[in-house]
């Protein structure tokens, strides 16, 4: 229906230029260029239409797991001292973390807790 609209706008552009004085071909040359723009407008996609996508994922579900992981693993190291000396500090050394600067691990994982 937009597109014949269009094609009639045209035409009463061609009849108002010939009204004018212009001759027939004439008239019809110059009306054809807004007459394609009108045709090309009703169809393209409006800007404004809805593009219908699923709901992004919620954020952080990967990254509170692994928190609550690591916190429940330095309480337990928390309750085992050799074992936050044997596998948690060596482990900090080869990230190039100093192990001294870091906080005691019950102090740690309330840390970790508050991310969850």
């Amino acid at each position: 229906m937009k597109t014949v609209l269009a094609l009639a706008a045209g035409v009463v552009i061609g009849v108002v230029i010939w009204l004018l004085g212009a001759p027939p071909a004439w008239a019809a040359a110059l009306a054809v260029p807004p007459t394609a723009f009108g045709v090309l407008v009703t169809r393209l996609p409006r800007a404004t239409d809805i593009v219908w996508s699923s709901a992004p994922p919620p954020p952080g579900s990967i990254s509170t797991a692994l928190a609550s992981t690591l916190a429940s693993r330095l309480t337990e190291a928390a309750e085992d001292p050799r074992r936050y000396q044997e596998r948690f500090r060596a482990r900090l050394a080869r990230l190039g973390i100093e192990a001294s600067e870091m906080p005691d691990p019950e102090q740690l994982a309330e840390r970790l807790r508050r991310v969850e």
